[in-house]
């Protein structure tokens, strides 16, 4: 069996997590995993040429015990003058307070910690090992998350300034064992540990034993197809990301707009990288992130054959798809004033730019035309609907209400009066402009007709 030194070193040969002259900061509970990690790393310190620190974040949930255990963890530092830093932070209160995850309140709490600390570091070291990430897979695969959560942890990452570095995850928890008995080190215990109400803990004590009763190395070869899986996934997102750049537009708004057809030429892996992408820019939540269920849904949505069709994400933000564009964000009530159209005057209305000309100007190929037919006097106006406004469409006796055609064509209640209506004096509504068109408009010219031009200047 390898020892963890070797294991260690193998890791920093696949990505260098310590470099010369780097100041740590081992995030220390003195359980047996970071009190290895953290004389693995004082031991290291001339070989390595670095300098190590160690903190300890009391959460005051289990009395004089969690105290005791910064003590312990004070103690090893003073014998060794390794710098120590230790705060507390009442979490029973703060849950009293507000509610919420006692286990994620006291992650959020201690990281917020380490942040306040981190400026006269270069990296926090966290003891998480291969076993860790066997559990982390394994949970993850439970939830229904994406490729990259699947993955597991990352052996480094951005972290305050500096990175957040985890040298042991190609280790095991025998092999922590193993070292700390060869060096006759002692550590705490936490009694939370052996609780079954958290996840992580019913993985731990009822399904990794079994998969290592099968394999004693499984928990090895989930830390190397944990390394192959974030390999190919780093490589495949530095090439969603170039799409990305080129593509995706943010609006004066803050809405995130790209054209569909670019996506849809890209291979479906990139496809879903794109997207996850695209969510960080709007999300923060690594957990909304990882969401396999909500990366589906919007690639539904990009490849639905509806001309309008919407999807609401968490937080209220939609996800709007007109025809060959696709905008995410939160969608802004904007009105459109009253405009008469006037000949070879083109007018912005929305995100469409719209001209009144004679039959034969020469458009666009991808601009939209209708064609009127229009009486002596009659006059053509843009504007936003109105209520009571409706439209008659082809193979229907009585109009239909506009508000019931947005419905219908499940346009997002938040854009509906950024849509320019095409509005006779005469004969009232004549289109929806990007969604549907009355009896009185045509798509094939006739001698003698107007045709409206719409260009699509951006995705409203």
């Amino acid at each position: 069996m390898k020892t963890l030194e070797e294991n260690v070193q193998q890791l920093q040969a696949f990505t260098p997590c310590m470099t010369k002259g780097d100041r740590l900061l081992v995030a220390c509970s003195g359980g047996i995993d970071s009190m290895a990690l953290l004389h693995f790393l004082y031991a290291s310190q001339r070989k390595l040429q670095i300098q190590v620190a160690a903190v300890y974040v009391d959460h005051m949930l289990r009395g004089e015990q969690s105290k005791e255990d910064g003590e312990f963890v004070r103690a090893f530092c003073e014998a060794r003058n390794i710098p120590f830093f230790t705060t507390a932070i009442n979490i029973g209160q703060i849950v009293h307070e507000t509610g919420g995850n006692v286990q994620q309140i006291c992650r959020d709490m201690r990281y917020r910690y380490f942040e306040e600390l981190m400026p006269n570091f270069t990296k926090l070291v966290t003891a998480h090992h291969a076993d860790d990430q066997l559990e982390t897979m394994l949970m993850a695969m439970t939830k229904g998350s994406s490729i990259s959560a699947l993955s597991g942890v990352r052996i480094r990452r951005p972290f305050a300034g500096g990175e957040l570095i985890r040298p042991f995850l190609l280790v095991t928890r025998a092999q922590i064992e193993q070292y700390m008995t060869t060096h006759q080190l002692a550590h705490r215990e936490d009694p939370s540990n052996t609780k079954d109400v958290y996840t992580r803990n019913r993985m731990r004590h009822a399904v990794t034993p079994l998969l290592k009763a099968e394999n004693e190395h499984a928990a090895s070869h989930a830390a190397q197809l944990s390394l192959q899986l974030q390999q190919d996934d780093a490589l495949l997102m530095e090439l969603a990301t170039q799409y990305v750049d080129e593509y995706v537009e943010c609006e004066q708004n803050g809405c995130y707009h790209f054209k569909i057809n670019a996506l849809q030429k890209m291979p479906l892996a990139l496809q879903r990288r794109f997207i996850l992408i695209l969510l960080n820019y709007v999300y923060k939540d690594v957990n909304m992130l990882q969401s396999h269920a909500l990366t589906a849904a919007l690639l539904k949505l990009c490849h639905t054959t509806d001309g309008n069709a919407q999807l609401s994400l968490p937080n209220g933000l939609i996800a709007y798809r007109q025809y060959e564009h696709m905008r995410i964000g939160k969608l802004q009530q904007q009105s459109i004033a009253t405009q008469r159209l006037h000949c070879n005057e083109p007018i912005r209305a929305g995100n469409y730019e719209i001209t009144l000309m004679k039959v034969g100007a020469t458009v666009l190929a991808t601009d939209d035309v209708y064609y009127i037919t229009l009486a002596e006097h009659e006059q053509l106006y843009i504007r936003s609907r109105e209520q009571g406004d409706r439209m008659l469409l082809q193979g229907m006796s009585q109009p239909k209400k506009v508000a019931r055609l947005f419905i219908d064509e499940k346009v997002p209640q938040a854009a509906r009066h950024a849509i320019p209506l095409l509005i006779s004096n005469e004969r009232g509504v004549l289109a929806v402009i990007g969604v549907r068109s009355s009896v009185h408009v045509s798509h094939v010219p006739q001698p003698d007709q107007w045709q409206v031009v719409i260009r699509t200047i951006a995705l409203y």
